[in-house]
Order: C-alpha cells, then sequence, then structure tokens
C-alpha cells in the first residue's frame, strides 16, 4: 500500500511538472512571438520615416486657377499711370484787360440837386473778368458827360478843362473796383474850356461815362 502510494504520488508529481514546463515553454514562445512582432513594425515605421524625402512647396496651380493665394498681377493702368501734369502759369498780370472785361458804370451823389449846387458825378470802373490784367485809366481816358435828357445836346465833359496826356497804368485784379469823383459846376462847357460858360436850368439830364472807347449807360440827374 505505502508502494503503491509513493508510485502514484511520483507519477502526480511528474505530470504536474511537465505541465508547469509546457506552460513555461508556452509562455516564453508566445512572448517571443509578440515581441518580435511589434519590434518588426516600429521598425518598419522608422524606416519609413527616414525615407520619407523632406517637404516641398506645392506646386503653382495652373494657368486660370481661381486660387486665392496667387497674387493677383498687377493692373496696366498702375504700372503704366503717370504724375498728373502740373497747373498752367497763372496769367501775367501786366497783360492789358480787354475791353470784355472791362464794366464802366456811372453813379451819383444824390438823384437831384438844386440848381446851383455842385452834383457829385463818380465814374466806375470794374475788372469783371476772370484774371488780374493791367489798364490804362488815365485823366485823359476817364470821362463824365452830361447831356441834354435824350442825349442830343452835349451840356459839359469832365475832360473840357483837363489836358493831360500822362498814363495811369494800374493792374486791377478780377472783380476789383476802381472810382473816381468829379463835381460838376452846374454850367456848360465846351472842349478847350472856353471863358464863357452859362449856368444850366432846371430840369433833368442824362449823365454817362466813358473810359477810351467804352461807354456806360445812361443816368439821370434833376436840377430843381
Amino acid at each position: 500500500m505505502n508502494e503503491q502510494a509513493s508510485i502514484y504520488w511520483r507519477r502526480r508529481m511528474v505530470a504536474i511538472g511537465g505541465v508547469v514546463v509546457a506552460l513555461v515553454v508556452f509562455g516564453w514562445a508566445a512572448g517571443g512571438f509578440f515581441g518580435d512582432g511589434t519590434a518588426q513594425v516600429q521598425d518598419t515605421n522608422s524606416g519609413a520615416r527616414e525615407s520619407q524625402p523632406p517637404s516641398s512647396p506645392p506646386p503653382p496651380p495652373p494657368p486660370g486657377s481661381s486660387s486665392s493665394s496667387t497674387t493677383a498681377p498687377a493692373s496696366p493702368s498702375s504700372e503704366t499711370s503717370s504724375p498728373p501734369p502740373p497747373p498752367p502759369p497763372p496769367p501775367d498780370p501786366d497783360l492789358p484787360c480787354p475791353d470784355q472785361a472791362m464794366q464802366v458804370t456811372v453813379e451819383l451823389g444824390a438823384p437831384q440837386y438844386k440848381v446851383g449846387q455842385r452834383p457829385v458825378l463818380r465814374l466806375v470802373v470794374v475788372n469783371a473778368g476772370p484774371v488780374a490784367c493791367t489798364r490804362d485809366i488815365s485823366r485823359a481816358l476817364r470821362e463824365v458827360v452830361v447831356t441834354s435828357a435824350d442825349g442830343a445836346t452835349r451840356i459839359w465833359s469832365s475832360n473840357d478843362c483837363y489836358a493831360s496826356k500822362l498814363p495811369d497804368l494800374r493792374i486791377m485784379q478780377a472783380g476789383e473796383r476802381q472810382q473816381f469823383e468829379v463835381k460838376w459846376a452846374g454850367r456848360t462847357a465846351a472842349p478847350g474850356c472856353p471863358a464863357k460858360r452859362t449856368t444850366v436850368p432846371a430840369g433833368t439830364y442824362s449823365v454817362i461815362g466813358k473810359l477810351g472807347a467804352l461807354v456806360s449807360a445812361p443816368v439821370s440827374i434833376v436840377l430843381i
């Protein structure tokens, strides 16, 4: 009985030892298999990373592409644009004022005067042009004339007794006004300033202003 029991337990121990050895061998084999596989995968990926060429910029888009990253070519007009031309030089103020740029009028100190008073008459010259210019407004060219109401009879002129021929060149700015005042003695006169002169009676008369060939519109004056 003891001999049989001893044999039985030895067999059990051998069987158990064999199972243990088999498990150890199987575990070692399985561990080696999975360990090698993982290393192989890592090596493969590493090799792929090492063999990949360096990154390069993407190729340019084909002609006609609407890619927003493509820089639009410069406009031909912006490349060929030139600076604006310089402004023209201002008009020379020394150039004479043309007649069409001048405006001549006559003004009265009062619409009516008493006989024997000295009415105030003003000749007004205006540069009505757009630019400055030069005009001769000398005493010989300026003139205030009194006539009958219908303009048919010449009665008096501011130049009848004045013989100056000196020029009076003035630069007149656009819109500038020059005025010249004279006083009429209320008597007749004539060119050459004759000594015989008569007092003008009460009535309505016409006054005009002149600058050379330019003549103003008539203005009525009343003597009472």
